[in-house]
């Protein structure tokens, strides 16, 4: 098949951010020629440009700065306020624009039998593809996330967030219409967008089984781990709840407790609540998260709100860390056969609970262990998850083919 390929970023491994549609494009290249588009917010290193390049027919990367469109330029100067929220509805608007002239560019020039799309925020770069078959990867639910914040946020803020719930659900649901061949990133998020009698594709992360492998290292005692990027909200309350209301509950049982935040990008605030508790350390960013995870006797991601699938957890998992997580993660990592083998516990008592018993009782911890490593390997398999996405562009572009042919014989 010819393939246009559509993602909100450019993505690899080399660069901040997610890699799912880096490994979906190495995987879908091996058999069809893709063009791919993507914008950029930053500097994309050689390394990377020519593997990326490698794996299509046709690599077009936008970037994403005024130069492009010297009025939008002009605008945001007589704005100071667009540093901000206008700034950023601005130069969005700007590059949706951009996006759509290109891809009816391409669709003058190409013929192309599937339009492989991601970034539900860039739904108006596609408006014109009314001829064009689409296979949409959804992967999460924005508006779960959303919703869940809402519940942890102060009265000044609540409306904001409404409105932006209001907003995204609005956006999902065009998408929805726009294409029957969606796929999501868990069981969970596809039933806060379909309801729970779909069935639509699930298609989970797939997770590197060789990198992310311990060494024989031994975990240290009573050693607490939570990772992930602490600029994204979700990490950052996860955080801040574990300082805060976890942390001093466990300390009364486990005197000796050693905490440790890692991850790139802690808060002021994140920094300063660790500074108040002599158990925990933030470390910031890290080259390696494995040595981390290998010290840690007990993963503890007590993540309030959030969507998609938590790789964190995932790389937990993988490397043999016992978890202990909330309902709303665990969600995340259900399998459509297979519940994930982590602690599952929700409020303040029962989560530090949780993790108590854990730090007590070692062969729990060693079978715990042996389950979350096993779960890793038969659940987050990229060619196995990447072969579905390729079974979703082909029944997409089939169906497609059939319509036409069925036009055809109609009006002969």
């Amino acid at each position: 098949m010819r393939i246009l390929y559509i993602t909100p970023s450019l993505q690899h491994p080399k660069m901040r951010g997610p890699t799912r549609h880096y490994h979906f494009l190495r995987y879908l290249s091996q058999r069809h020629a893709i063009t791919l588009l993507a914008p950029t917010r930053s500097a994309v290193c050689p390394e990377a440009m020519n593997e990326i390049s490698s794996y299509t027919e046709r690599l077009i990367v936008l970037p994403a700065d005024d130069a492009a469109d010297g009025s939008n330029g002009q605008a945001k100067r007589r704005l100071p306020v667009a540093r901000g929220w206008i700034g950023a509805s601005l130069e969005h608007r700007r590059m949706v624009r951009q996006m759509r002239r290109t891809v009816n560019r391409l669709l003058r020039e190409e013929k192309f039998d599937v339009l492989l799309f991601h970034g539900k925020f860039l739904l108006g770069a596609i408006r014109d593809c009314r001829d064009l078959p689409v296979a949409a990867d959804f992967c999460d639910a924005t508006s779960l996330r959303v919703r869940a914040k809402m519940r942890h946020v102060g009265i000044a803020e609540l409306p904001l967030q409404a409105a932006r719930y209001l907003q995204v659900r609005l956006l999902e649901q065009r998408l929805v219409r726009r294409t029957l061949h969606l796929a999501f990133i868990s069981c969970r998020d596809r039933e806060a967008v379909l309801g729970p009698a779909s069935r639509a594709e699930v298609i989970p992360n797939g997770i590197d089984l060789d990198y992310w492998r311990r060494s024989p290292r031994a975990p240290e005692p009573n050693c607490l781990v939570f990772t992930g990027v602490m600029s994204y909200a979700p990490n950052q309350d996860a955080a801040l709840y574990l300082i805060q209301r976890i942390v001093p509950r466990v300390l009364r049982s486990v005197p000796d407790l050693k905490v440790l935040i890692v991850g790139r990008d802690p808060s002021p605030a994140l920094q300063e609540q660790a500074r108040r508790h002599p158990a925990v350390t933030v470390t910031g960013f890290v080259d390696d998260m494995r040595p981390y995870l290998e010290r840690a006797s007990v993963f503890a991601a007590p993540l309030r709100y959030g969507a998609g699938m938590q790789n964190k957890i995932q790389e937990a998992l993988a490397m043999e860390v016992p978890v202990v997580t909330t309902s709303l993660a665990a969600a995340g990592l259900r399998a459509q056969n297979a519940e994930p083998p982590v602690c599952v516990a929700d409020g303040d008592s029962d989560l530090a609970r949780s993790v108590i018993d854990l730090l007590r009782d070692a062969p729990r911890r060693a079978a715990m262990a042996a389950q979350g490593r096993r779960f890793a390997e038969e659940q987050f398999v990229w060619p196995r998850s990447a072969a579905r996405l390729e079974e979703l562009c082909v029944a997409a572009a089939g169906r497609e083919r059939n319509r036409s042919q069925t036009e055809r014989e109609t009006n002969s």
